[in-house]
């Protein structure tokens, strides 16, 4: 009976340390939660050189561990990105691309004991939106160092990854339901209702022109109709006329491509489910994703004091980043469930077992079991923050010399929220400048 007694106290001991040992890693977690909201704080206030001395901030308090490597790699990405060293972007882009390809393919094979993991103890292997868009900020970064090829790589990689979305999220239940022989949980996913990237098929349609390849221009205006389509379903308003934009097609028309973000990227909470009785207590908690609502409503252009044109709205990319992320949620939910309900049943057998021996201890042992669920389950709440939402787009000509072109963001009662000058030397050889420009309130 004594060494019984002995086991049982070894037993909690390391019960309620492992409870303190999730309860640090929940800490850090939180840190880093902070952390990220501070830093989309100081981006959306266009403070570029403080969001880059924060990440450094960071990185020295080690908020960024070598598991969020993909977060830090999309931030400094951007940053660079908008701080116009267009170099830097690529490279801190690039590497997040490979860690996210390399983080899913392990996400895949982590087999049944990742279920008893907290999502935040894992390698960050990226959203599927956030995969697709750090493509779209590499095509910008050669557009604006004028490597067409290199942009066009971008853009065709873009769509490739949305037309894979579906395949893609339906491999990922496949993988868990394999790994998963508790026979307790269905797996599934959703269905991803966009197939297309309005931004990448316009883009690339002026890009193909330029380049006097008209066919593909052609096909890529055809695909950015459909785009626009499917992206007002989501959004459940009519679908811009393409034909607007057919300007695009023809590369003599305009020397000068206008892009405008607006907004900020979709926006993780934590959602928590506790349910008990008698006999057991069940938590689990999981990321819900709500819209980050835009002042803007339109982006305005005046060209030398004198003439004004509209930006058009291309692709609102939070509207389809929630969307992608819907198509998850279903896989995010069983998995927390599941990972919930075998914590349960395993303290429960052990907790009955304990008072069997000593009604005592049993109830210490229950004690340490919802200490032990409570501090194991949060949420997954990791994300790119210096995510635009919206991107607006047009072209123009101008004539050479020295041009003031202002940007002008307005609220939907046509006051100027924000606006910035920008001046452009335009020569008889320019082919295409870009100006780009972003206010992310």
């Amino acid at each position: 009976m004594g060494s019984s007694k002995i086991h049982i106290h070894r037993f909690i001991s390391k019960l309620l340390l492992l409870g303190v040992i999730f309860l640090s890693v929940g800490c850090h977690s939180y840190m880093l939660d902070d952390a990220q909201y501070e830093l989309r704080d100081s981006f959306t206030d266009g403070n570029y050189e403080r969001s880059q001395s924060l990440l450094n901030k960071f990185e020295e308090k080690n908020l960024y561990k070598s598991k969020d490597k993909v977060l830090w790699n999309l931030e400094n990405g951007i940053i660079y990105h908008f701080s116009g060293q267009y170099d830097s972007s690529t490279a801190f882009l690039n590497r997040a691309e490979i860690e996210i390809e390399n983080n899913y393919t392990k996400s895949i094979s982590r087999g049944f004991a990742s279920f008893l993991s907290n999502d935040n103890k894992l390698a960050y292997d990226g959203e599927p939106y956030e995969n697709i868009y750090l493509n779209a900020f590499k095509a910008l970064n050669f557009v604006h160092q004028k490597d067409w090829e290199g942009a066009l790589v971008e853009t065709r990689r873009m769509s490739f990854k949305m037309e894979q979305l579906d395949i893609k999220i339906k491999g990922l239940a496949d993988a868990l339901s394999k790994a998963d022989t508790t026979g307790r949980a269905e797996w599934s996913s959703g269905r991803v209702n966009i197939q297309n990237s309005a931004f990448s098929h316009y883009l690339s349609a002026v890009l193909y022109a330029k380049t006097r390849r008209p066919d593909n221009a052609r096909i890529e205006f055809e695909k950015l109709g459909i785009a626009l389509r499917e992206q007002a379903e989501l959004g459940d308003y009519e679908p811009f006329d393409v034909s607007n934009l057919a300007q695009i097609r023809e590369p003599e028309s305009y020397n000068v491509l206008l892009t405008s973000f607006t907004g900020q990227s979709p926006i993780k909470f934590q959602e928590d489910i506790r349910l008990w009785d008698d006999d057991y207590y069940l938590k689990f908690s999981f990321p819900s994703v709500e819209l980050y609502p835009t002042q803007v409503s339109g982006v305005r252009v005046n060209i030398n004091g004198e003439d004004d044109i509209n930006l058009h709205l291309i692709e609102e990319m939070d509207l389809v980043s929630k969307d992608v992320y819907r198509a998850k949620q279903p896989i995010i939910y069983t998995r927390a469930l599941l990972r919930s309900l075998i914590k349960a049943g395993g303290s429960k057998f052990i907790t009955k077992a304990i008072e069997d021996e000593n009604e005592n201890l049993g109830l210490l042992a229950s004690i340490a079991s919802f200490i032990f669920k409570e501090a194991s389950e949060k949420a997954d709440l990791r994300g790119w923050q210096t995510l635009p939402g919206q991107a607006w787009m047009n072209v123009v000509k101008l004539p050479p010399g020295t041009n003031k072109v202002t940007l002008e963001y307005l609220s939907n009662t046509g006051r100027v929220l924000y606006s910035e000058d920008y001046e452009v030397d335009i020569t008889e050889n320019t082919q295409l400048e870009l100006i780009e420009s972003i206010y992310s309130k």
